[in-house]
C-alpha cells in the first residue's frame, strides 16, 4: 500500500483502503468480498464529496496518491523494461516453408 514519500500517515488511510480491497474484484471467488456477504455491490459515488468535509479532504489527497502511485508505476515499469531489453536475444529467424 502507498501512503506517501514520509509514511507518517498511513493510519488515515486504512478505512479507504479497507473499502478498496473489499470492494475489489477476488481472482479466487470471481466476486468482491462486499458482494459475498452482502448479495450486492455497494453504492458510492465520489461525485458527492466536498471540499469542506473530511471526507472531500481525504478524497482530494487519495487522488493525489493515485496520481503519485501512476508516475511510480509508470517508472517502474520503463525501469523493468531497460532491464528486460539488455538481455533479450533477437527473434530467430523464421521461414516455414
Amino acid at each position: 500500500m502507498y501512503v506517501s514519500y514520509h509514511q507518517g500517515d498511513w493510519n488515515t488511510c486504512l478505512p479507504l483502503d479497507e473499502f478498496a480491497y473489499k470492494n475489489s474484484y477476488h481472482s479466487s471467488t470471481k466476486q468482491s468480498p462486499f458482494f459475498t456477504v452482502y448479495g450486492r455491490d455497494p453504492q458510492f459515488d465520489s461525485a458527492h464529496i466536498t471540499q469542506e468535509n473530511p471526507a472531500g479532504k481525504l478524497s482530494t489527497k487519495t487522488q493525489s496518491v493515485q496520481q503519485d502511485v501512476k508516475r511510480e508505476l509508470e517508472a517502474s515499469i520503463k525501469l523493468f523494461k531497460r532491464y528486460a531489453d539488455k538481455n533479450r536475444a533477437s527473434p530467430p529467424d523464421f521461414n516455414p516453408d
